[in-house]
Order: C-alpha cells, then sequence, then structure tokens
C-alpha cells in the first residue's frame, strides 16, 4: 500500500506555485496579499489533494508553503498521509518588456517520510492581447518526479533536467479561458493536461482538465479539478 501511495504522489501533484495545472504560470502575487489554490486529481483508485499558498512579497517576488500528496486511497476507504509533502516554495519575476518576462522559481521540502525533494526553473513568459504563452527548462529531485530521465538528455548529468511549457488563451470576456500545459519526461508527471478555467467572480477560478500521459511516462489518466483565489 504504502508503494502505491508514494506512486500516487509522485504522478498527481501539483509542482508549482500559481499555475495553470502542473505548469508555473510565473504570475506573482500581489504585495502583502495571499494567493491560495486547491487542486484534486481524481483517478479509479482514488484521489490526491494539494494545497498552495503564496504571499507577495512585493518587487515580482513572492513566497510560500504547499502541501502536496494528501492521498485517498477508495479501495482502503481512508486517508493515508504517508508520502505527503510539505514544501516552501519562492519565486522572482523580471519584466523585461511589456510583452515578454522571464521568471525563477522553486520548491524545497520534505516528506512525512523524511525523504528531501526540489523542484527548481526557469520560464519565459509571452503575452498577447488574448493569449499567454510560458515555455522554459526544469530541474527535479528523484523525490519529486522520480528517476527516469526528464527528457533533455536521456543520460549523464543532464538527464534530471527537461522542458515544460504553457498557454492560456482568452475564449468569452476574460472570463473563460482555454489552459493546457506539458511537462517532459519519462517520469510519473510526463503528461499534458488540457482544460480551462472560469472566472467565478473578479478573483475566484474554477478550473478542470483531463491529464493524458505523455509516450512511454508513467503517469497516468485523470481528472483534475481547481479552486484558485486571487488577490485583487
Amino acid at each position: 500500500m504504502k508503494k502505491v501511495l508514494i506512486f500516487l504522489l509522485i504522478s498527481f501533484a501539483g509542482f508549482s506555485q500559481q499555475n495553470f495545472f502542473n505548469v508555473p504560470s510565473s504570475d506573482i502575487t500581489k504585495a502583502k496579499h495571499v494567493f491560495f489554490q486547491q487542486q484534486l486529481n481524481f483517478i479509479n483508485a482514488g484521489f490526491q489533494s494539494s494545497t498552495t499558498f503564496c504571499y507577495g512579497l512585493g518587487k515580482n517576488y513572492e513566497i510560500g508553503l504547499n502541501v502536496i500528496g494528501v492521498t485517498v486511497d477508495y479501495a482502503a476507504s481512508l486517508a493515508d498521509n504517508a508520502g505527503t509533502f510539505i514544501v516552501l516554495n519562492g519565486q522572482k519575476k523580471w519584466d523585461v518588456s511589456p510583452v515578454f518576462s522571464t521568471a525563477l522559481g522553486g520548491q524545497i521540502g520534505l516528506s512525512s517520510l523524511a525523504d528531501g525533494g526540489a523542484y527548481a526553473y526557469s520560464n519565459g513568459v509571452y503575452k498577447l492581447e488574448h493569449t499567454k504563452l510560458v515555455g522554459g527548462i526544469y530541474y527535479s529531485s528523484d523525490a519529486y518526479f522520480g528517476p527516469e530521465s526528464r527528457g533533455f538528455n536521456a543520460s549523464g548529468t543532464l538527464d534530471k533536467f527537461g522542458f515544460q511549457a504553457g498557454i492560456e488563451r482568452n475564449l468569452w470576456k476574460e472570463k473563460l479561458l482555454f489552459q493546457a500545459d506539458f511537462i517532459s519526461g519519462r517520469h510519473s508527471l510526463g503528461e499534458v493536461v488540457l482544460g480551462g478555467a472560469y472566472f467565478i467572480s473578479k478573483n475566484v477560478v474554477l478550473s478542470a482538465g483531463y491529464q493524458i500521459p505523455t509516450m512511454g511516462s508513467k503517469s497516468q489518466d485523470a481528472v483534475v479539478f481547481e479552486i484558485t483565489y486571487i488577490p485583487l
């Protein structure tokens, strides 16, 4: 059972600050405000909860806390948090021009099994009138994504580095958005998520998507839901 729960943790956690589904959107929380996001991933065997808090420090800095991998197994009819991670997150963004910016961010922390984990990334962000494009390179430890190749290089020092990308497109009155993201690799988070987001109010967003494993990855199909509070 413990191995199954750890696999679910690796497969279905949202490893980011503000994100599309799994890939950071590289938005920054406003100074002295709190961002909140709750993500649930459903598969046949159960579901997993991941929670994110971020606090804006100003000058395009933010810090926060994530609780990742709180898992419920339907077969066992109980919640087992043996593989839960508690991590600190942080991010810094630089506005290069009115339409382009860059960001550095990551997470580091410990699981309830005392395993250390780390995830770091560098993103470029390009904004058009109705579209946002994000792409970059990430690094992850085996405790987060598993030991398999990330996709940047099949072996050697660079096998812990991979690619990530996301897109957001306004569909209707800045209230209904198309969203999709992608993480490279054969590990348990190598996947594409396709979905959308709807602004219930000016600062509350409901998102839903479907997770599809990339070829050769150890991910699984899943339905993803998120509820997000964005401070005004």
